[in-house]
């Protein structure tokens, strides 16, 4: 699993970008992390031994990749992950490096104008995790992952994985009239459901069944991945004109009868 990306100014121990993946009880100091990351890189340079690329703690495997002025960071549990996590490193670096390059040359300290980045590695995570997690053998694995890691991850980032899901599953629908019928398809997948329309906006999809939240008892609504993946399905080129937003009105872990989505097309 994916915890933490850091985005560090090379040859300092600035700490451009932190982005966290995990629960705040588990997230790791970014500014101590990032002063360590830039100790070992003046060391090897030193040392004239070549850039380090990974280095393993007891726990940890932390991947580095180096991009002109920038290193950019990440730390997962397992080796299986490496090659997702270096790809979204290299992105991550590319882009970066890319928007803020001569911003970094003049740097004056103040890391805000870096902050609305996150979203461009929220979007390169999502999307490589969907592809390796989610999208490749769905529904195969899908409640597997879901209940693997939605009690370490926060969640809005269930919702966007769930909505990168979404618009994977969706993007070879042609036509409108497809799409709340092929949702519901799709949703049959995972577990059965039942959809009421009460308006060509507005529609109900209630599961009676959900393997995302069962055996689980929480004071609030535990279906994120669920209630995004609804939101990027529908949220289809088809719709550009419209708004999707979902939202769990209901849910089993909070003592429900059954888990139910309210859907808006505004």
């Amino acid at each position: 699993m994916l915890l933490e990306i850091f985005i560090i100014q090379k040859g300092s121990s600035f700490l451009l970008l932190h982005r966290s993946f995990t629960t705040k009880t588990i997230a790791m100091n970014g500014v101590l992390f990032s002063g360590m990351i830039s100790a070992i890189s003046l060391f090897t340079k030193e040392l004239k031994i070549g850039q380090i690329t990974h280095f393993e703690t007891g726990d940890h495997r932390v991947l580095i990749s180096s991009n002109q002025d920038i290193i950019v960071v990440g730390i997962v549990e397992e080796s299986k992950e490496d090659n997702f996590v270096e790809i979204s490193l290299k992105k991550i670096s590319e882009q970066f490096y890319e928007q803020f390059g001569q911003n970094i040359k003049n740097w004056n300290g103040d890391t805000q104008i870096f902050e609305p980045f996150a979203k461009n590695v929220d979007e390169i995570v999502y999307s490589e995790f969907t592809q390796l997690y989610i999208s490749k053998d769905f529904p195969k694995h899908v409640i597997k992952v879901i209940r693997q890691f939605q009690d370490r991850f926060e969640p809005n980032v269930m919702k966007l994985i769930g909505f990168k899901a979404g618009q994977v599953r969706a993007r070879n629908i042609k036509t409108k009239k497809q799409l709340k019928k092929k949702l519901r398809k799709e949703l049959d997948l995972i577990s059965i459901n039942h959809v009421n329309e009460f308006t060509e906006e507005n529609l109900e999809i209630e599961i009676n069944l959900c393997p995302v939240c069962r055996g689980i008892k929480n004071d609030n609504f535990s279906c994120k991945f669920i209630e995004g993946f609804i939101e990027g399905f529908l949220q289809h080129e088809l719709l550009a004109d419209m708004t999707i937003k979902a939202k769990e009105t209901s849910c089993i872990a909070h003592g429900d009868k059954a888990c139910i989505f309210s859907v808006e097309m505004i």
